[in-house]
This record gives structure tokens, C-alpha cells and sequence, in this order.
């Protein structure tokens, strides 16, 4: 769905999220968004957990949390904690946390997010919500067609590694460049493996998180 907004459009008789679908999995494109209407939108949303808004030079989508989506995100949440207390390194996550530059005219907002080679950028910092740096990793579970290209938005921001899973497929990314490589392993975790992690993320999806969990487990004492 495409919907044209004038940049008179008046929210102080509509919230945003008035003008999505209820409960059906369905999203929204807003064209013609100005920078301050996008971050009076990010204000509207910000009480409405799993929601996620991507803007790109004028262009909004609004996109709702499904249970299949959320399942993912906890377990990538679970599999990179875990690896990094197996090999002891220091992990902060910020889960969908607005990454945004005014500049650029670009924000978005990752499914899971990661600071392990910067964590000392964010730990015991009082850092401005319009100012948060970067993590080393963002994820973003597309298991619908979205209708903005992210990859450009994440290299412009300068987000250093990409993960992107569709449901069947897991795939890793490193920027270099200004562009977006494919690569087998992490960058930040470099003895994990995009094809082992698709693994243990679809024997969640069959025998439940906790289980899979318990085998990456024993997968990480052999790698290292």
C-alpha cells in the first residue's frame, strides 16, 4: 500500500499508527515524508514495541512485528550470546534501536543489533537517542518482501557487517567500499559461519529455541 502525504498532513488529530492495518501482518509506505514528520512518527511509535520504521530520503515504511518474525530475533539474540561467552568477548546488544542521520536523510531501525569490537562507545555512556552510534552488526529478519531497499541505508550509516535472513536462507555481509560484500563468516565473530548458524536456526524452528540453543552450544565447544 502507497499513500501520499502532504507535508501539511495533520497529527494532532491522527496518530500514525492510526493508519495501519490491524493485526494483519500488512505494512505501510509513506511517500513525500518530511525529516521532522519522520521523527514525529518514530515519537508515535515509540510506545508500540516490535514496530519498525525505515525512512530513505522521503520514503517511510511502517512495518508491524509477526510471531514468526519475533521468534527469529530472539533466537539470533540467544546464539550470539552465546558465542560470546564461549569465546569470552564483551557483547552489548540494542535490539531495534533507531540508527538515524539527518544528513544522510536516511534512519532504520534492525531486528537485532550488536556492539562487540565498539562496545566501549556505548557502555556507561549517556548517549543522545539521535546521536547512537553504530553497531558492529545489525540483523534484519525479512521473512516478508519489504518495500525499501536497506542496503543502502546501512552502508550510508556505515554499519560494518549485515546479516540478513529471509526464512530459508542466512546471509552475511561485510561493507567495504561503500558497498555491501557477501562473506561465509562474521566479521566480529569470525569461527561462526553463516551456513552453521542457518542451521541451528532452523532446528528452532522444529524442535523448539531451547533445544537448538543446547546444540550450538556443544557446536561452539568444537570450534573452538
Amino acid at each position: 500500500m502507497s499513500v501520499n502525504v502532504a507535508e501539511n498532513f495533520v497529527l494532532d488529530k491522527f496518530k500514525a499508527a492510526d493508519f495501519l492495518v490491524d493485526g494483519s501482518g500488512g505494512r505501510i509506505l509513506l511517500n513525500n515524508i518530511s525529516w521532522n514528520l519522520y521523527e514525529i512518527f518514530l515519537e508515535d511509535f515509540a510506545e508500540r514495541p516490535g514496530w519498525k520504521l525505515t525512512y530513505d530520503g522521503g520514503k517511510l515504511e511502517i512495518m508491524p512485528p509477526t510471531p514468526e518474525h519475533e521468534e527469529y530475533s530472539f533466537s539470533f539474540h540467544d546464539f550470539v550470546r552465546a558465542y560470546c561467552d564461549a569465546f569470552e568477548i564483551e557483547l552489548e546488544g540494542r535490539r531495534s534501536t533507531t540508527f538515524r542521520s539527518e544528513m544522510l536523510d536516511k534512519g532504520v531501525e534492525p531486528d537485532e543489533c550488536y556492539y562487540i569490537k565498539s562496545v566501549d562507545k556505548i557502555i556507561g555512556k549517556n548517549l543522545s537517542a539521535k546521536n547512537f552510534p553504530v553497531p558492529d552488526v545489525a540483523v534484519e529478519v525479512d521473512i516478508t518482501t519489504e518495500s525499501l531497499d536497506k542496503f543502502p541505508i546501512y552502508s550510508d550509516l556505515q554499519v560494518p557487517e549485515l546479516w540478513v535472513f529471509d526464512g530459508n536462507k542466512l546471509s552475511f555481509y561485510k561493507l567495504q567500499e561503500k558497498k555491501y560484500h557477501q562473506v561465509k563468516n562474521s566479521i566480529s565473530m569470525p569461527q561462526l559461519a553463516a551456513e552453521d548458524l542457518l542451521k541451528f536456526l532452523k532446528l528452532g524452528r522444529k524442535k523448539g529455541q531451547t533445544a537448538a540453543l543446547k546444540e550450538f552450544r556443544k557446536r561452539l565447544k568444537e570450534i573452538k
